[in-house]
Order: structure tokens, then C-alpha cells, then sequence
């Protein structure tokens, strides 16, 4: 499955819940066109999510390092666009 990273930050600007941000990270995690700094980021915090995923109720730090590093898997995917862009132009 490879991922379209346009429409995957316009789904990721608004992930609702911590459920929505595990299904758009193993979107990352399963396809084969994302990065390695895309995938490595994805498999970390796919880590922190099932942890949150798991639990009925999951501590502040842990949804704090979620949303964190959502963030910022979230700007690894936009330099990967960019880069892409510029590749292609």
C-alpha cells in the first residue's frame, strides 16, 4: 500500500482521536513509497500509541508523547512532499 502524502496530511490535520492518529501512522508504517525518517518516525510512535490503544485510560505523558511526536512525524511527511515536488520539478 503506498501512501498519497497530500491527502494523508489533509486527513492528518484534523486526527480527532488517538485511534485516528494509530490508523494514519500504520498507513505510514505499511507503505512502501514512505521514507525511512517517514517509517522509523511512524514505527516509534506506533509503539507509544498501542500503549494507548491498550489501555483504558492512558497517563498525560503518554498522550502528550503521542501528540508530540504525531506532530512531528506530521512535519517529516511534509518535508518528504516537498522534497518530492522540488525532485520533480
Amino acid at each position: 500500500m503506498d501512501i498519497d502524502r497530500i491527502e494523508w496530511l489533509r486527513e492528518a490535520r484534523q486526527p480527532i482521536s488517538y485511534r485516528r492518529m494509530f490508523g494514519l501512522v500504520v498507513m505510514i508504517v505499511a507503505s512502501s513509497s514512505s521514507t525511512m525518517s517517514e517509517r522509523r518516525a511512524a514505527e516509534y510512535l506506533k509503539e507509544v500509541l498501542d500503549d494507548v490503544m491498550m489501555l483504558a485510560m492512558a497517563s498525560s505523558s503518554i498522550l502528550t508523547k503521542a501528540r508530540i511526536g504525531f506532530a512531528h512525524l506530521t512535519e517529516i511527511v511534509t518535508a518528504a512532499e516537498c522534497q518530492g515536488e522540488l525532485q520533480a520539478s
